[in-house]
């Protein structure tokens, strides 16, 4: 068995077409100094979440539509405005992936009740047999608790070993390998870690983060959470600007918005 612990890695955003933006402008109808904003304007999902938004209203700048008297300039409180407002439904057009690396598949199997604007690739134990078992043991466990599960999830290894020892890989095809990988995983623990690719647009980030970093969360999801807010807090600032992080005493942290209404 080799420990380890749940770490998450942001590998992928949704990133604007320059191009197609200054041409959407154009044909928008927003003048050349109401464009030129938009031009030094952050490449992700941010200015995607803040251009849907803006069409809505055609508020790029005054006078293109005539009931807007006044626009918000500066992003922040342009989000801020739209967080207070609680529309949701523009930041369901910008998504990031996260890897999820050595998390459990008790973590998996909660993870997938979110379904709603998310994308899930797990790592298929069907076609890889582990060479070894990677494992993580929760820190709320005393040292005896923590040594008597290591002893089991060795015992378990063990069996595995003698179970795959016993087949004659290298004269099989890859369907057969495949039939037999799935047959004698089954022995293998919910614990086991394994490795996720996890992308989500900003309207469910925000309402994911917020229920599997309250307290009452699974510590495991929670931890992968509390990484996950840590890095849209610092990536889109202006999407979870009105995000406050407590800490717990286990050192994991639960995220509250303080604008929730429908967003």
């Amino acid at each position: 068995m080799k420990p380890t612990k749940p770490m998450v890695i942001k590998i992928g955003e949704t990133r604007i077409a320059r191009a197609g933006v200054k041409e959407m402008l154009k044909a928008v109808g927003v003048s050349r100094e109401g464009a030129g904003r938009f031009e030094d304007a952050p490449d992700n999902g941010e200015t995607l979440v803040e251009l849907a938004g803006r069409v809505c209203y055609e508020s790029f700048e005054v006078g293109l539509n005539p009931n807007v008297t006044r626009i918000r300039l500066n992003p922040k409180d342009y989000f801020g405005n739209l967080l207070r407002k609680g529309d949701g439904s523009v930041t369901e057009h910008a998504m990031v992936s996260f890897a999820l690396i050595g998390v459990s598949r008790i973590l998996t199997h909660e993870l997938v009740r979110h379904r709603v604007g998310i994308a899930v690739s797990q790592e298929s134990l069907r076609y890889v047999r582990p060479p070894e078992l990677k494992f993580w043991i929760p820190d709320e466990l005393s040292p005896e608790q923590a040594t008597s599960m290591k002893e089991a999830v060795e015992q378990l290894e063990e069996a595995y070993r003698r179970l795959e020892g016993s087949i004659p890989w290298d004269s099989m095809d890859m369907d057969s390998k495949k039939r037999l990988t799935s047959a004698i995983r089954r022995i293998l623990p919910d614990g086991l870690a394994t490795n996720v690719i996890w992308s989500a647009n900003h309207r469910t980030l925000r309402w994911v983060i917020e229920m599997r970093t309250d307290p009452s969360a699974e510590v495991e999801i929670r931890m992968v959470f509390d990484q996950i807010a840590q890095i849209c807090k610092r990536d889109y600032e202006n999407i979870y600007q009105d995000f406050v992080r407590k800490e717990l005493p286990d050192g994991t942290g639960s995220w509250k918005p303080t604008l929730r209404s429908k967003v």
